[in-house]
């Protein structure tokens, strides 16, 4: 576990706000916001919540209860216009990490809504309120695709004609409403990190896969994708925000990756930190694309989300390299090595199972 200070949290300190704060990287910010003397306050859409955010403190400190109380938490959400307004008092900087993730078509519609309209309605009360500054997690998904192998860079045009998934499609336009918002006086950094590899809730997101390879998942895709670890996007949203650093950063766009990797690799290496065996059996397309269309039939007989959707198979079949070395030219950010990464998450897991057996 890491030290937590907040001795220098002192009353003159910068109030910032935090959207996404219960999830994985908003936990994670949350975290490195304290520990680097800033007051935080966070958006808080359900308290239950709370129990999940001290959950993923949990990994990084003994001290989560403690932190939980530092944080100055607003019960509203996105959608929630004057909720949002009121809670923009004082604030000198937005750190909006809140997204929906979903590739069900039956969720399509909740995801535009909370990505693309709360952005926009975020936007709209910081041009009100007259909070100047936003720091925007966006995602690889609003970038566009090369055809020819070439990398994926934060200058790769995302192509409307082309065929993308609903997240894409919400990310997209979530980061369309932040440029929009420059363009009516706001300042921002725009942030596109690749896949985040980061303890958390181990039934959704990367940290999934952990337990499915614990459980003994079989079968791997051909695809591959870049990957990256939650502390650097961490260090990367605190070193672009930084004072110092604001005037060369902003109204600029940030694709942060740290290598890239087939899924089998990505696989091999997490079965590898947590004493289990990789996936052998490779997953065609054909029979990815059987496993949806049949899972699409059984979800329209049950009622319940499908486990595997046509957006879903999109991602994983797919192999696109990202070059994420623009941050490190302009600004002193190192990324931590993918092995080393995928052992600090196994340790953190294995130490888990532990504690539930």
């Amino acid at each position: 576990m890491e030290s937590l200070n907040t001795n220098n949290n002192r009353e003159n300190s910068p109030v910032v706000l935090v959207t996404g704060a219960t999830g994985m990287l908003g936990s994670r910010l949350v975290y490195d916001l304290i520990r680097n003397g800033y007051r935080v306050r966070a958006l808080l859409r359900n308290r239950s919540r709370l129990e999940q955010f001290q959950v993923n403190m949990g990994y990084y400190t003994p001290g989560a209860e403690s932190l939980t109380r530092k944080v100055t938490w607003i019960e509203t959400d996105l959608s929630d216009y004057p909720g949002l307004f009121d809670a923009l008092d004082g604030i000198e900087m937005v750190f909006h990490c809140a997204a929906m993730v979903s590739f069900s078509p039956h969720q399509r519609k909740q995801m535009y809504e909370t990505n693309i309209t709360g952005t926009g309605n975020l936007v709209n009360a910081c041009l009100e309120k007259g909070v100047k500054r936003i720091c925007h997690v966006s995602s690889i998904a609003a970038l566009g695709r090369t055809e020819d192998g070439e990398w994926v860079t934060e200058e790769t045009a995302w192509i409307p004609e082309k065929k993308h998934t609903g997240y894409s499609i919400s990310k997209f336009h979530s980061e369309m409403e932040i440029w929009r918002g420059v363009y009516e006086g706001l300042e921002a950094v725009v942030l596109n990190p690749s896949v985040i590899l980061g303890p958390g809730d181990w039934d959704n997101g990367s940290p999934v896969f952990y337990k499915q390879i614990h459980q003994g998942m079989p079968f791997f895709t051909r695809g591959g994708t870049g990957f990256v670890d939650i502390r650097d996007v961490c260090k990367a949203m605190l070193l672009l925000s930084d004072e110092q650093n604001w005037g060369k950063a902003k109204n600029n766009r940030y694709l942060i990756s740290g290598s890239n990797h087939t899924y089998q690799e990505l696989f091999t290496a997490i079965a590898r930190s947590i004493g289990k065996k990789p996936p052998r059996i490779r997953a065609t397309r054909s029979m990815m694309e059987a496993a949806w269309r049949l899972n699409g039939l059984i979800s329209l007989l049950t009622r319940r989300e499908p486990l595997v959707t046509r957006d879903s198979v999109m991602g994983a079949c797919k192999m696109t390299w990202f070059d994420g070395s623009k941050i490190t030219r302009l600004f002193a950010l190192e990324y931590t090595p993918f092995e080393e990464s995928i052992d600090y998450i196994g340790a953190i897991f294995r130490d888990y199972l532990s504690r539930i057996k």
